[in-house]
């Protein structure tokens, strides 16, 4: 099964509008929030930083500069999380 990151922060959207304590669990274990939500796992190699935006701050994400190795390639085929170090920033 392959995850968009699209598609993943469509899901935290929306958990993070049902359940006010995921946005807590998220902060402090992006990894296991994630993985209890989407049902998968997340490779151990996978590092996944949360940010929390605010009026005063904003988080850009661009894509790294260099192609993916081989392996990395793997894990995009896998389960669609060797996509880089993902900033899942939430609304405010």
């Amino acid at each position: 099964m392959s995850i968009t990151r699209a598609a993943i922060n469509e899901v935290i959207a929306k958990e993070l509008e049902s359940d006010p304590g995921f946005r807590s669990a998220l902060l402090s274990d992006p990894k296991a929030a994630l993985a209890t939500l989407t049902g998968t796992e997340i490779p151990e190699a996978i590092r996944i930083t949360v940010h929390e935006e605010s009026p005063a701050d904003i988080h850009l994400v661009i894509a790294a500069q260099s192609a993916l190795a081989d392996s990395d390639l793997e894990l995009v085929a896998g389960a669609g999380w060797g996509l880089g170090n993902a900033c899942l920033c939430s609304p405010t």
